[in-house]
């Protein structure tokens, strides 16, 4: 995680507006009130956040966890629109993904798994509006719950344990598109990106963005 804190208490206010903007909205305007539902998968990677640390062990001696490759993520969301350009939205999503464990001490490169669940409150924030076409963006913040451990085991030299941290508040973005095929029924593609590491020291940075596709359904 970099020091973002200027541009996580932009999103923070940007929330904030956006949820006074939506309780205002529902008595002005009711023209597009309803209820979107998505479905969706696709890749999850550090696609927007590629640093990595290391730091030392007394048995490994210096050491680095990086995520390994990219992993499916699946979820859904569903999001309540009060106004043309305002919309409230809860998201979640699952992945799982490899970790590399590197090591000054002992050989090879150990690897585990590492699931995750996130979920992520948005503001959407509506910017093109047509009867087949809608794009928005959204600052969003997350709770990101580590479902495991990690164990390395290095052949001669011993076992490498690692306690993740689930993190909240974590800050982020996001943004998608609906293309409405059909009355009601949509094409959705988005992208959400959210600021976690895996530990309150920051050892293992995992910084998910999800890039995904999927089914959409007004009511």
């Amino acid at each position: 995680m970099n020091d973002t804190k200027p541009i996580l208490t932009t999103l923070l206010l940007l929330i904030t507006m956006g949820i006074v903007s939506g309780a205002q909205a529902t008595t002005a305007q009711t023209e597009y009130d309803g209820w979107t539902g998505r479905v969706w998968a696709g890749a999850v990677g550090r696609f927007l956040e590629d640093d990595t640390t290391t730091f030392e062990d007394p048995t490994f001696g210096t050491v680095e966890l990086d995520v390994d490759g990219n992993s499916l993520g699946i979820g859904f969301d569903i999001e309540r629109r009060y106004s043309k350009l305002i919309g409230l939205d809860l998201a979640v999503g699952y992945t799982d993904m490899d970790i590399n464990f590197k090591h000054s001490v002992g050989t090879g490169v150990q690897q585990d798994t590492l699931a995750s669940l996130n979920i992520w409150f948005a503001v959407n924030f509506h910017l093109v509006n047509t009867k087949k076409f809608d794009f928005w963006i959204a600052p969003q913040i997350a709770y990101v719950a580590w479902l495991d451990d990690l164990s390395f085991y290095v052949p001669g030299t011993g076992t490498f344990d690692f306690k993740t941290d689930n993190e909240f508040p974590a800050l982020g973005f996001a943004l998608g598109a609906d293309w409405w095929v059909a009355k009601n029924w949509g094409v959705n593609a988005a992208l959400r990106f959210i600021d976690a590491d895996a530990d309150s020291n920051h050892n293992l940075p995992i910084d998910q963005t999800f890039i995904t596709v999927g089914v959409a359904r007004h009511f």
